[in-house]
């Protein structure tokens, strides 16, 4: 047990930012890809929500097949595809692996975060949009400030497991040679059979660094939620 203790202690540095010379690495470039991945997502997620909501037919025809074509790939061959047929040179693109890995995270969150926007629009009164647009509010002013941040409540708790799952999802990345956290614990263990006893601790780590963080989204989350709780209850206090 000690030995593995020692062999976990010298590579932990490696597990949580990766090898020397594939900085940034291990669960921090796990992070900073579910981070970007989520934010991409979210911006594309704005656009096909509003093409899927559109008055004009084709725009949500569109909308729908982009979800329903994203959300029916699996992660791995999204991702294969967009880094060896869409980033492999053929359509003028030479995509890194790291870019690859963030585009095909995107797009998939995309599709998914487009229902959770949708839904959570749809939950917002009538009445407060056409108050804020007799007020003079613009179309975006609307969204921002009164359809998003109504709904922002209703679909943080689909978001915040959106965005869990993206982060596991990074592990996939493995296949086309991006150093997140799994490919960082292969590459600890090597091929040297003397590392043999120590992969099921290894994995065991990397097991609860994933647990930790999804745990600590999730504990924001609903710290975040009961704050905008107490906050709107004080203020409806306060009206009445």
């Amino acid at each position: 047990m000690s030995e593995a203790l020692a062999f976990i202690l010298r590579h932990l540095p490696h597990l949580l930012v990766g090898f020397p010379g594939q900085r940034p690495g291990g669960l921090l470039l796990s992070l900073i890809l579910a981070a970007v991945g989520i934010g991409l997502g979210f911006v594309v997620a704005v656009a096909v929500g509003s093409a899927r909501d559109s008055r004009r037919r084709p725009l949500r025809w569109l909308g729908r097949l982009y979800v329903e074509v994203f959300r029916g790939l699996p992660l791995v061959l999204l991702l294969l595809l967009v880094y060896q047929v869409v980033g492999g040179g053929r359509f003028g693109l030479d995509l890194s692996p790291r870019m690859a890995a963030v585009v095909a995270l995107a797009l998939y969150s995309g599709a998914y975060q487009t229902e959770i926007l949708r839904a959570g629009l749809r939950t917002v009164p009538l009445q407060l949009v056409e108050s804020a647009r007799l007020m003079g509010s613009t179309p975006w002013q609307v969204f921002r400030l009164v359809k998003l941040r109504y709904a922002w409540r209703v679909m943080l708790p689909a978001f915040t497991g959106q965005a869990i799952s993206l982060f596991k999802d990074t592990s996939v990345v493995i296949i086309i040679g991006v150093g997140e956290l799994l490919t960082m614990a292969r590459q600890a263990l090597g091929s040297d059979v003397r590392y043999t006893p120590y992969w099921v601790t290894l994995y065991l780590v990397v097991g609860l660094l994933y647990f930790g963080v999804a745990l600590g989204v999730s504990q924001l989350a609903q710290r975040w939620e009961r704050r905008a709780r107490s906050a709107d209850l004080v203020h409806s206090l306060a009206n009445y």
